[in-house]
């Protein structure tokens, strides 16, 4: 399955080509919606600043929304209205608002257990590595919001709509749990 991972220009997506490869993804980097059209899937990777990554997603979204599309982290909340980091619109695809996050340690750094109340076909429970400043509270009454942790509040760290799936964590540092994650993420694309 040939996969373009979205280059924001800002950051390392180098573990999430390998971590794509160790699923048995083919990952291409593509700096353009021109460079991924016969690609099979997307990944929005989850490094970069708010501000410069929206910029490029946002030339991406028609294919976010036809395509099978994972978002990590800064990803995922660029899937959102907008958000506090930066004053940035977000692509609008899930309604609510990215805030900074009330933790005891701000950024959220490390290995935190991850709560799938409804159960999920890609996301699963257990645990998973976590580094970001900026989350979405979650919501028990939206079923779009499939997970969350728990830190002085809930917060949303995963979202699912079709094909579309964004998680706050990070899968390609999450060992054998997100290698796992993103198997069945490939396995929903070819379905």
């Amino acid at each position: 399955m040939l996969v373009g991972v979205v280059d924001y220009t800002v950051g390392n997506i180098g573990s999430v080509l390998n971590a794509l490869r160790r699923a048995g993804a083919e990952p291409r980097v593509v700096k353009s919606p021109e460079e991924a059209r016969d690609v099979d899937a997307l990944v929005l990777p989850g490094v970069g600043t708010y501000a410069a990554a929206y910029e490029m997603a946002h030339a991406f979204r028609p294919l976010v929304l036809e395509r099978p599309t994972l978002a990590i982290c800064l990803g995922m909340q660029l899937l959102f209205e907008g958000s506090a980091e930066g004053g940035g619109r977000g692509l609008g695809i899930f309604r609510r608002f990215v805030e900074k996050i009330q933790a005891d340690k701000v950024p959220h750094i490390g290995w935190s257990y991850t709560y799938v109340p409804r159960g999920h076909e890609v996301v699963k429970e257990g645990y998973y590595y976590y580094l970001h400043s900026y989350g979405v509270v979650w919501r028990e009454d939206d079923e779009t919001h499939v997970a969350y942790v728990s830190l002085r509040r809930r917060y949303t760290v995963a979202v699912s709509r079709g094909a579309l799936l964004g998680v706050q964590f990070h899968p390609e540092r999450s060992g054998r749990a997100g290698i796992e994650l993103i198997r069945r993420f490939l396995r929903l694309a070819k379905a």
